[in-house]
């Protein structure tokens, strides 16, 4: 503080003791008045509260403190600068010069504009100790304005307590609180007070405490009671007509936007932040960032209109294509309009966008709709009819005139067509006008002849309902469809949907017939009866070398030879496929459905000449035996298949009688086919592995990937019997991808710990190999998992390789140009055609497991092993051998050549745990010799 200025004020005469002290307390001047009072005594005995008082107002530049200290007055006021205290004035006064109150006073005026006003003043004397917290004084206004009387409550806190709601009791005093706690300099709160009436009204609540006690209590808080019921009112009127406006513009999908052009401040209505996809919690974009929200041609066109409203001061609206920060695109109508400032100050523009893509689409589709129903209409021969009661005049479609052969645009009456139609249509067409017209009924179909001005006869439908108005019928609106077509297809249809059409065998739905006819003659004679059910072995072999046409005559051929040894009284049906049924009517004794079996067999086994060569397929017979067991067809049926698939089993080209095991066989296969479709997501399938090692070096080639299944039951089923259905059911192609996909991966695990192989190897199905895009998914896996392919064998049988056509052969070129190899697995135990070895990119031969075992006892053998070597040497492979057991066998394949070997020798297949540490162990032993 300026000690000059301070002395100079102290200077003017006041009853007032006035001293001044700096910042740290510490005196700089006084007037004479504080000579008087301030003395040594006052001084030593008010220094401990001045102290106190100085790191209040320090800490709260805004408050006063004013005490009572024996016969004086204290009051102790901060000098504040830019919101510092620099200094204090303390001005002390004895208490018998106070001058009493003057109701003539100024005072007097202010209380009385303050009890008038339509606010209500309390005063608060918070320094009381009393149990009611302090007395407070309120104006009438506080009490009137809510209907009470004036002196209604007393002048405690808890009497306006209350008439608080209880609700809004706690926030109330959270609020008053922690203003008195200094951690807000003013109170101000919005609450309920509950009239005089009991109604509820809002009141808002504010006050200040204008004098604190020297330890830091407050001494009196003042403050105002207004009124804001109507306020709240008006404020939730405002909410509510927000919310409606913002779910009239949600259901019409329209948004509002205000543009101040001055500030480039944009601001939206929630829908307008849905249309557009745009973050609630972020601003929007300023106009030069609109760019991002619209196609590079919608923002030029809203750009251009923009502009032109600006400098006419007019509206614009267009249609434009916008793109939402996902990149959806929506189809948008903008309509916007300028207008001036009210303060003059530049303009502002408001407008609406609103979302049509639905309303377009629909459109679109309709539209679409529309041509496609006047295409179908011409493609169905189906036209339109309106028929007027009163006039009996018609209105036809152009599609009508078309199919009655009539000119477009021809006067048509009911009258006049009825002409037209045969007799037995012309009283039905009249029978179903009566009966609508009677309101019997309100629609009617039938099918009627009709006969063109050209005199050709049509079989039309037409279908008709009628229209009531005012309770009466007035007309009558229909389709006319043209059958004609229809109708004669369907009597050949009629006459073909007994026979099968490429053998004129008597078809599944015939048999039955005849077969239940002579199921109950037998019974009715107690006779016995057969069902052979024939199903020819490699006949799909056939259509796969020879082509489907080849297939087709093979059948022609072979269903003329299986009707040539029966009798005429026995009934032979095919059912499909490569499949017939023979029903032998009479049958003495068992024996004799053996002795047709034979013959059909044999029958069957003579060669089929096709146009490209010679084929010889088999049959596979089981035979039913009418019985206590298989009481009718369907019995008869189901044990006739089950010992067919016996006699498959058994070896193929034979025949089986019926009995309780084939059928529990059947079964088990059915149960493996139901599990094996969950076998995948119920975790019930793994992999083990089995190593192939190099003869020359001894170092590890490849480790091929081996399926197994663990049941639901915990036993393991073994691959030769559930590898054949997951192949017949399909779900071999799934399989299949997941154990590429698990060897892919544990192979990228071996290559980071560095465990020293070449390759992976997984076997394939023919059936996954049907699929075009089989190729395109190897190489999709190799990239997902990070296993390169030019370390990926793919092992086929040779019966995969005999599908030999151009989608095949695309697959192997597209493997090939990756690196990805293949090997013949189980070489020499098909058809060993050795067209498709240089056909296809094979690199490995693998000789099957059955030559290996037999090769030390057989020389034939041994010569045919050393046969395949050679064989996969002159045509640059590497010839792998399987099922290596003993060290005899693998120093006779070292001799004979052979490249490289697998087998139980070196380790049965292994989980990766178990391989990985078979290899640690394998590192440290000697080759071959070492892991043997």
């Amino acid at each position: 503080m300026d000690a000059g200025f301070l002395t100079a004020v102290l200077q003017h005469s006041t009853r007032r003791a006035l001293i001044a002290f700096d910042r740290d307390g510490e005196l700089m001047a006084c007037n004479d008045r504080a000579t008087e009072l301030w003395t040594p005594t006052l001084r030593a005995l008010l220094q401990p509260t001045l102290q106190s008082s100085f790191a209040q107002l320090r800490e709260h530049p805004e408050r006063s403190i004013t005490c009572a200290h024996e016969d004086l007055e204290f009051r102790l006021l901060p000098v504040v600068h830019a919101g510092r205290t620099e200094g204090f004035i303390l001005s002390l006064l004895p208490v018998q010069e106070i001058e009493p109150a003057d109701d003539t006073s100024e005072r007097v005026r202010w209380r009385y504009a303050l009890e008038n006003a339509e606010d209500g003043l309390w005063d608060w004397s918070a320094d009381d100790t009393s149990a009611e917290g302090g007395r407070v004084y309120r104006s009438p206004r506080c009490l009137t304005m809510f209907g009470y009387p004036p002196d209604y409550l007393h002048d405690t806190v808890h009497a306006w307590s209350e008439l608080v709601h209880p609700a809004d009791l706690e926030m109330q005093k959270n609020a008053i609180g922690q203003h008195l706690a200094g951690n807000r300099s003013t109170y101000k709160v919005e609450y309920r007070i509950r009239d005089f009436h009991g109604q509820w009204r809002w009141v808002l609540d504010r006050g200040k405490v204008i004098e604190w006690a020297t330890d830091g209590r407050p001494k009196r808080v003042v403050g105002t009671h207004t009124d804001i019921t109507d306020y709240k009112d008006l404020e939730l009127r405002l909410r509510e007509r927000e919310l409606l406006l913002d779910e009239a513009q949600r259901i019409g999908k329209i948004g509002s936007w205000v543009w101040d052009a001055a500030s480039d401040i944009f601001t939206w209505s929630d829908e307008l932040y849905r249309i557009c996809g745009w973050p609630m919690d972020q601003r929007p974009p300023r106009w030069a960032e609109h760019a991002a929200l619209f196609t590079p041609e919608s923002y030029t066109r809203l750009t251009t209109m923009v502009e032109a409203a600006i400098k006419s001061n007019g509206s614009y609206q267009l249609d434009l294509d916008l793109v939402r920060p996902n990149g959806d695109r929506r189809h948008v109508e903008i309509a916007g309009e300028v207008m001036p400032r009210v303060d003059g100050h530049g303009l502002r523009l408001i407008g609406v966008v609103r979302d049509v893509t639905e309303e377009r689409r629909a459109t679109e589709t309709a539209r679409w709709r529309s041509k496609l129903l006047n295409r179908i209409a011409a493609m169905g021969r189906i036209g339109g009819f309106d028929l007027a009661l009163a006039t009996r005049e018609f209105q036809w479609t152009d599609e009508n005139y078309r199919i009655h052969g009539i000119e477009p645009g021809t006067p048509v009456t009911l009258d006049t067509q009825f002409e037209h139609y045969d007799d037995e249509s012309r009283e039905r067409l009249r029978l179903a006008l009566k009966r609508m017209v009677a309101g019997e009924s309100t629609d009617e179909t039938a099918e009627v002849n009709f006969i063109t001005p050209d005199q050709q006869r049509l079989t039309l439908r037409l279908t008709a309902s009628v229209e009531m108005h005012e309770g009466r019928p007035y007309r009558i609106t229909g389709l006319t469809q043209d059958i004609t077509r229809e109708r004669e297809a369907g009597q050949r249809i009629e006459q073909l949907a007994h026979f099968d059409t490429l053998t004129g065998l008597p078809n599944r739905f015939l048999f039955r017939q005849r077969a239940d006819e002579a199921i109950s003659v037998a019974k009715r004679a107690n006779l016995s009866l057969a069902l052979l059910f024939v199903d020819l072995d490699r006949f799909k072999d056939v259509n796969d070398t020879h082509g489907h046409a080849a297939g087709d005559q093979l059948l022609q051929e072979i269903s003329g030879r299986i009707k040539a040894c029966v009798r005429g009284s026995d009934v032979v049906g095919r059912l499909g496929g490569d499949e017939f049924v023979v029903m032998l009517c009479e049958v003495r004794k068992p024996e004799d459905a053996a002795l047709v079996a034979d013959k059909i067999i044999a029958a069957v086994n003579e060669p089929v000449a096709l146009p490209d060569g010679e084929v010889t397929v088999g049959a596979s017979i089981g035979i039913a035996l009418l019985n206590e067991g298989t009481v009718d067809l369907e019995a008869l049926m189901r044990a006739s298949d089950a010992a067919m698939y016996a006699a498959k089993q058994s070896g193929r080209n034979g025949y089986q009688y019926y009995n309780d095991a084939f059928y529990e066989r059947i079964q088990r296969r059915v149960q493996l086919d139901k599990e094996l479709r969950l076998a995948l997501t119920r975790d019930q399938l793994f992999l083990v592995y089995q190593p192939t090692v190099a003869l020359g070096s001894g170092t590890i080639q490849s480790f091929e990937a081996l399926l197994r299944w663990r049941r639901g039951n915990g036993d393991l089923c073994s691959p030769v019997e559930f590898i054949p259905v997951a192949e017949e059911s399909g779900e071999i192609v799934p399989i299949g991808r997941w154990v590429l996909r698990e060897a892919c991966r544990q192979a990228v695990v071996w290559r980071h710990t560095g465990l020293p192989f070449e390759r992976i190897a997984v076997n394939v199905s023919a059936v996954q190999l049907r699929d075009p895009e089989y190729a395109t998914q190897v190489l999709a896996i190799c990239q997902e998992t990070g296993w390169a392919p030019e370390h990926l064998v793919l092992e086929l049988t040779e019966s995969a390789l005999m599908r030999d056509n151009e989608a095949l052969r695309r697959t192997f070129t597209l493997l090939e140009s990756y690196g990805v190899r293949l090997a013949v697995d189980d070489f020499g135990t098909g058809f060993s055609n050795l067209h498709y070895l240089h056909r296809f990119p094979v690199q490995h031969l693998k000789i099957d497991r059955s030559f290996v075992s037999q090769m030390l006892g057989d020389l034939q053998v041994t010569v045919l092993t050393q046969a395949i070597i050679h064989l996969g040497h002159a045509l640059g492979l590497t010839v792998v051998a399987e099922g290596v057991e003993t060290d005899q066998a693998l120093q006779a394949l070292r001799a004979q050549g052979c490249d490289e070997v697998q087998g139980y020798l070196l380790t049965p297949p292994l989980p990766p745990p178990e391989l990985e540490a078979w290899v640690r162990a394998r590192a440290g032993g000697d080759g071959l010799q070492g892991a043997a």
